[in-house]
């Protein structure tokens, strides 16, 4: 087999690939195998016809581009790994020659994997800032926690709302005198100050006794969604049919029983400060390493294909919509309500694909620079760990890995986690 190998423009390579002849008639007595059961003629069963029969009926022709699909198929691997090359899509392929006494000529167009010339990528010197867990901070959380635990206490008849109430409502929206779509609500359960309504809603409820009826007057925010409603002023008949209010746990030793089985309240509190103060050390880590990754991958220079741009463009909607979906949401809904269309959505999304696609060669390339590498011990390690994770056995899963070609991932998650943590030892102040 013959290759000639072109530079055609950055990053894309074109192979002008000969394949023997011989090749060739195998080729094409696989494409009969392959496509016979397509063919039927009187006399033979569908399926049975035999290939000189086929031959003489429909030209030898009829097994051609079958037999092409076949050769690209079996030598373009070949190719590749014979060029040492790294393709990040398939290729374009054009037959130049097929002829079943002749070599098989094609050439592929492929885009094959950047090189990323790195800048600067140690001695950088980068502060990294701890934060320190303040009693304000401890209080707060602790609020959150009492919160969480707060039950919610139908008033009587006499009460009037407030800040944080809880209010089950009926409302109807009218625009002109006329009711529009999407303005009606029955036995709707409000939070008053959640900003759940449209500005200026909540605000009208405070003060409002239960029972009570109240016309709420308002002008709808220029950007709204419904263009009809957009900058329109409206108005909603509410009747607010029952009044809640949260009523808070003591802080106490009961409630650290409660909450977790602590011994004591004080207990509960120095576990909380505990708590806060690692995720503080960890937001504090995270910021440093994505401020380094961004030092460094700012000074990196490489030209990235728009194949590879629009493929993590995918793979981060595809993300977005299993987000939505795992919310009970559909994403289609979510781009009628905000207006954007797809292509608005994947705009949007350019810069940060951008981003992660630089990230993913500068990784690579420091890992080759300085000779990083992922041994058996780390391996089994991290599938360790993803196996008491989903409670399975290691065995089992990495056999799962394997089957489903995902183990070589595994090993670019580690290898870029180790690069990263180069990067983090070689440019911290």
């Amino acid at each position: 087999m013959k290759v000639e190998m072109t530079n055609k423009e950055v990053n894309v390579i074109e192979l002008k690939v000969e394949v023997p002849q011989e090749q060739v008639e195998q080729a094409i007595a696989k494409a009969y195998l392959q496509t016979r059961k397509e063919y039927s003629l009187p006399g033979f069963r569908k399926g049975k016809v035999p290939r000189n029969i086929l031959e003489k009926r429909f030209g030898i022709e009829i097994f051609y581009e079958e037999a092409a699909n076949i050769l690209v198929q079996e030598t373009y691997p070949n190719v590749v790994e014979s060029q040492k090359l790294e393709p990040v899509d398939l290729p374009e392929v054009s037959v130049d020659q097929l002829d079943s006494e002749q070599p098989f000529i094609y050439t592929a167009t492929v885009t094959v994997l950047p090189e990323l010339k790195l800048g600067k990528y140690k001695g950088l010197k980068i502060v990294k800032e701890e934060k320190t867990v303040t009693d304000e901070d401890l209080e707060a959380e602790v609020k959150g926690l009492q919160n969480s635990k707060a039950k919610l206490i139908a008033l009587g008849e006499d009460a009037i709302a407030a800040p944080e109430d809880q209010v089950i409502i009926d409302y109807t929206g009218t625009l002109d005198g006329v009711e529009f779509e999407g303005g009606t609500g029955v036995n709707y359960p409000l939070v008053l100050g959640s900003g759940s309504f449209v500005p200026g809603f909540e605000d009208q409820l405070i003060g409002i006794k239960q029972g009570e009826k109240v016309q709420v007057k308002l002008t709808m925010p220029e950007e709204y969604h419904n263009e009809e409603l957009a900058g329109k002023e409206v108005e909603f008949a509410v009747e607010i049919k029952e009044i809640k209010r949260k009523e808070l746990p003591a802080l106490d030793d009961d409630f650290a029983r409660e909450v977790g089985d602590y011994e004591s309240f004080a207990v509960l509190k120095d576990f909380i400060r505990e708590r806060l103060e690692d995720r503080a050390h960890q937001d504090s880590d995270n910021k440093f390493r994505n401020e380094v990754l961004e030092a460094v991958r700012d000074k990196a220079e490489v030209d990235i294909p728009e194949v590879m741009i629009e493929n993590e463009t995918k793979a981060m909607l595809r993300q977005t919509e299993n987000r939505f979906a795992q919310q009970g949401l559909k994403f289609e809904d979510y781009l009628s309500y905000s207006g954007k269309s797809l292509d608005d959505v994947k705009a949007e999304m350019r810069t940060g694909a951008e981003n992660n696609v630089k990230t993913e060669l500068l990784l690579d390339t420091i890992s080759k620079v300085e000779n990083i590498s992922v041994d058996e011990a780390e391996l089994e390690a991290e599938i360790a760990q993803l196996a008491e994770a989903y409670g399975q056995e290691t065995k089992a899963v990495r056999l799962a890995l394997e089957k489903n070609g995902q183990l070589e991932a595994i090993e670019q998650v580690i290898l870029h986690k180790k690069a990263m943590d180069f990067l983090a030892e070689a440019n911290i102040k």
